[in-house]
């Protein structure tokens, strides 16, 4: 007799559980692939696909052309880029947001607008103070600027068109030097 947790318990008893831990324990080993290089069914870049009957045509959603349209525009506006800009754009034909990540310090900001005949721009820190009150921008081509301090990081863009047709913006800040 032994005692297991202050009970008389006898040592058959004991093994026997032991043995039975043990039994059920074995053949758990591993049973995957054998050792050594793996293969490989993908086809190459360059073979024919194996679907039958398939047929693609250009993406026919207005809004994939849409989107297209708008990073074209936008990727030719604010030029040249400029060191350590940030940089953003958006569309729109009621008030939209737009945040992008940016370091505390002084700033350049940079905006023009494409569309309704005026927009009003503002931007406010992710904190919620405002770094530029709402203005009044002309959206005849010309570039908005204006000097900007952000006190922490992040800021967020407003602009509203009013009643206006949709607008397409483009908005960078530039560090001050």
């Amino acid at each position: 007799m032994s005692a297991l947790w202050g009970t008389q318990t006898q040592r058959t008893r004991v093994l026997f559980v032991s043995a039975a831990l043990v039994v059920s324990l074995t053949g758990c080993e591993y049973g995957g692939p054998t050792v050594g290089a793996a293969g490989s069914s993908s086809q190459g870049a360059t073979a024919q696909p194996r679907s039958t009957g398939v047929t693609l045509a250009p993406n026919s959603d207005p809004r994939a052309s849409s989107f297209k349209d708008m990073s074209d525009w936008s990727s030719q506006q604010l030029k040249p880029a400029l060191p350590g800009q940030v940089a953003g754009s958006a569309s729109s034909n009621s008030t939209t947001g737009y945040g992008m990540t940016a370091k505390p310090g002084n700033y350049e900001l940079h905006f023009l607008c494409e569309g309704p005949a005026d927009v009003e721009m503002s931007v406010a820190s992710w904190a919620g103070a405002a770094v530029l009150e709402p203005v009044r921008v002309a959206c005849d081509g010309g570039v908005f600027a204006a000097q900007v301090k952000l006190d922490t990081d992040g800021a967020d863009f407003t602009m509203n068109p009013g009643s206006g047709p949709d607008g397409r913006y483009a908005f960078r800040l530039v560090p001050a030097s």
